[in-house]
């Protein structure tokens, strides 16, 4: 049968047969191995490295400088790698290679930055790790929309709050509990993302997009590419909650290790990170696919929506106001169910108001912009408010910016 003719499986059509629990299996691996990888490193490794070798006047502007640089090589990663993976005709599909090779430059940079040992080389080395997960990151999201039906995706992507929640507990756990030291941390969580990334990358196959298929590209191209989805007003509206929930999100979790070492004094901040980490993945995992099933059921996304991210917001007022530890893990409950319940939902409308199916993977790099620009904020902002105002209004912060990502569904008028 040819393969390559008028008549063959189109990448750019809506994709109708729904996936298989092998695809859905080997598409979690990737992303839980990427999480597991990254928050463990962003929460326990990275600070505990900083406090080694920048002490306590260095380490916390120290990561506000490697979070906001990595945030900035984020943003130009994604969009690239979602522009060149759209205009990808590899036979085995667009996506699996730049998995793979995402997958392998975040491994040797994980590697690598266990062994620098100066501000400089701390900063660059986590930049080209995350280069490689932002790589993964858009080739990953943008598998959804080729290949998963529109009655499937909530489902399919609350395997992916599933990943970015047990996957931090994952890796978490390794690095607090199993794998203590700096070095042997950074190469065990390498290893574990590279092994994981395997089989989507080499495992699975994807709609093939064909020569007479492929979008021009130019620098001219990508840069108007940037702007021209935010042009679509439900695709701007859903930019805009993401960015929100993400903001409200990091403003949570990027200083939770400090938050517990110099707020609550609690005596053990890598067991407590753990636990909350633990506690938080419960509450996502409780809700993400119950929630992606009823939306698929009813394609009634917005509600939904709009009910997580008041949740998530509403849990700053008990983490800046009740400064107990007790408290703080009812709180961790209470934003895993938010999140589970978004993280599910909020990816299927997204995957519903793209603009152009020839443009999948550079338009969730633009959503992936609103995914990451809220780290280099929150590292900016953050140590900003830490530093003048004190724990309990960074706390006000998650609360405000999650009510703001909750007004921004009602505009939305393509997805019930």
């Amino acid at each position: 049968m040819d393969t390559t003719g008028p008549l063959a499986p189109s990448a750019l059509a809506e994709p109708e047969r729904p996936v298989r629990g092998g695809w859905i299996a080997a598409w979690t691996a990737a992303l839980f191995g990427m999480y597991a990888a990254y928050y463990g490193i962003a929460q326990i490794v990275l600070p505990k490295q900083a406090d080694e070798l920048f002490g306590d006047g260095g380490k916390v502007s120290q990561i506000a400088w490697a979070t906001g640089i990595s945030a900035l090589v984020t943003v130009v990663v994604v969009l690239l790698v979602g522009m060149l993976s759209d205009r990808t005709t590899a036979a085995r599909g667009r996506r699996q290679i730049w998995v793979l090779a995402g997958a392998v430059v975040a491994a040797l940079a994980l590697a690598g930055q266990g062994l620098v040992t100066g501000a400089l080389a701390f900063v660059a080395v986590w930049g080209l790790a995350n280069a490689g997960i932002s790589a993964m990151t858009a080739a990953l999201s943008a598998a959804v929309p080729d290949e998963v039906p529109v009655n499937q995706r909530a489902f399919v992507s609350a395997f992916m709050g599933i990943s970015v929640s047990a996957g931090p507990l994952v890796g978490v756990a390794l690095v607090a509990l199993v794998v203590t030291d700096v070095l042997p941390g950074y190469l065990a969580l390498a290893g574990l993302l590279l092994v994981l990334a395997l089989p989507y990358g080499l495992g699975t196959r994807g709609t093939r997009l064909h020569p007479h298929e492929r979008p021009r590209a130019s620098a001219g191209d990508f840069l108007r590419g940037i702007v021209a989805p935010l042009r679509h007003a439900d695709f701007a509206w859903a930019w805009s909650g993401r960015f929100f929930i993400q903001l409200s999100n990091a403003l949570a979790q990027v200083f939770l290790f400090y938050y517990l070492q110099d707020f609550l004094k609690y005596p053990d901040p890598e067991i407590g990170t753990f636990i909350l980490t633990a506690i938080y993945a419960a509450g996502v995992c409780a809700v993400a696919i119950p929630a992606g099933r009823i939306s698929d059921r009813t394609l009634k996304r917005k509600r939904m929506v709009w009910i997580a991210s008041a949740l998530q917001g509403a849990t700053g007022l008990i983490f800046g106001f009740v400064p107990v530890f007790e408290a703080t893990m009812v709180g961790a409950l209470l934003l895993g169910i938010g999140y589970g319940a978004y993280a599910a939902v909020d990816q299927a409308l997204i995957t519903q108001v793209l603009p152009r199916p020839e443009d999948r993977g550079k338009d969730l790099g633009v959503i992936g912009i609103a995914n990451v620009l809220p780290y280099a904020a929150t590292g900016l902002i953050g140590g900003i408010v830490i530093e003048a105002f004190g724990y309990p209004t960074l706390m006000v912060l998650v609360l405000v910016t999650g009510l703001i990502a909750a007004a921004t569904v009602a505009p939305i008028k393509s997805v019930q």
